[in-house]
């Protein structure tokens, strides 16, 4: 008998759970802007840098001052921003190899060629990376070091601090991707990159996952003279910041309303995590993958031998959405190697309740066994 509708289960979009979302204090923080007296100011047009008491909030959180801050509208408008900046067509942008698919697409479309750098369970495999320098100049490293999206991967702090090295013997920026650093639901958080090698290092993150993603509101830290080009670049392709968005998140940070949602966001979804990870250990026994602490993704990669023809018809057939893995995959470092992408299934877990995590990793299992 095929799933009906109600029991199709979507392993696809990484999206926040509905109950999630905080409309109630968002609301709330919404009204208090409009009716304040900065009501009329944050409805014109704005300084291009974004909402400055936003801004003066975050470089007071990642001890910068308020000009190494731009606020946009999401983290991936930022990034194409960068990538307009920095990249010619031709030049060699480095990822994680798989990545955020949306980041590879980005990269290509400003003309770049993506390549990516294996990934390992502890982070980038800083191994083959040293090589690829050797090989390449590449104008940036992106990677997402804080539960990796697709793979639910942490970088760990010895591989931060060569890759700290690396940046400054090669000259090559470090994009870093942070949107789940926050979501961590146990253990003790690596250091950030641009505590590390700030001179040489972007760090990108966003209120998506943590507020709403519908609020389009992300922000990027950097030096000084990079921001200040970044927000030239900014006026002259959306000419102004979304300001009501951004005065409603500082309004969310003032009322307190910001920690006691984290707190929330981390007791609605670590069980969910847990579910994921004991499905996949039950389901495929023999398959290592990621375990990790927070953020919002599992993954495996299948092994040679199953069956992960068509899977994606046939999962659908059976209620079962999946992505497509080789969207999260750039060009292979070596020509010829063997990506995996055809076998690796990313599995977002937040939107999901336990009992349609668990249906859906034996629905994956019953396909590939």
């Amino acid at each position: 008998m095929q799933p009906t509708v109600s029991d199709h289960i979507l392993f696809t979009r990484g999206v926040p759970a509905t109950e999630a979302l905080p409309t109630e204090l968002l609301s709330e923080c919404m009204q208090a802007v409009l009716e304040s007296p900065a009501g009329k100011t944050v409805l014109q047009y704005g300084h291009n840098g974004g909402y400055l008491p936003l801004r003066q909030l975050l470089g007071e959180q990642y001890g910068v001052s308020p000009d190494q801050v731009l606020i946009g509208n999401g983290s991936l408008h930022l990034q194409d921003l960068i990538s307009a900046l920095l990249i010619q067509p031709g030049d060699i942008v480095f990822t994680e190899q798989p990545s955020y698919d949306r980041a590879i697409k980005t990269f290509r479309r400003r003309g770049a060629k993506v390549i990516g750098i294996p990934l390992e369970l502890d982070g980038i495999d800083t191994t083959q990376l040293e090589e690829a320098l050797t090989r390449y100049t590449p104008r940036f490293l992106y990677l997402v070091p804080d539960f990796q999206n697709p793979a639910g991967v942490t970088t760990s702090a010895e591989k931060r601090q060569k890759l700290a090295e690396l940046a400054q013997r090669y000259g090559f920026w470090l994009l870093e991707d942070i949107p789940y650093r926050q979501l961590r639901y146990s253990g003790s958080s690596a250091p950030l990159l641009r505590e590390l090698v700030p001179e040489r290092t972007l760090t990108i993150s966003s209120y998506s996952k943590l507020i709403s993603p519908g609020l389009r509101v992300g922000y990027v830290i950097g030096p000084l003279d990079f921001i200040k080009q970044l927000t030239a670049l900014a006026e002259d392709t959306i000419l102004a910041p979304v300001l009501p968005s951004q005065a409603a998140v500082y309004e969310f940070h003032k009322r307190g309303h910001f920690e006691t949602n984290l707190e929330y966001l981390k007791r609605l979804y670590a069980p969910r995590l847990a579910a994921m990870i004991d499905a996949l250990k039950a389901s495929f026994p023999n398959v290592a993958f990621a375990e990790p602490e927070g953020g919002f993704f599992v993954s495996v990669t299948l092994p040679e031998n199953s069956n992960y023809h068509n899977l994606l018809i046939r999962a659908r057939e059976q209620g079962l959405t999946l992505t497509d893995g080789s969207a999260f995959f750039a060009s292979p470092l070596h020509e010829g190697a063997d990506s995996a992408s055809e076998r690796f299934v990313r599995l977002p877990f937040c939107a999901l309740t336990p009992e349609q995590i668990t249906t859906g990793i034996k629905r994956l299992a019953e396909l590939v066994h």
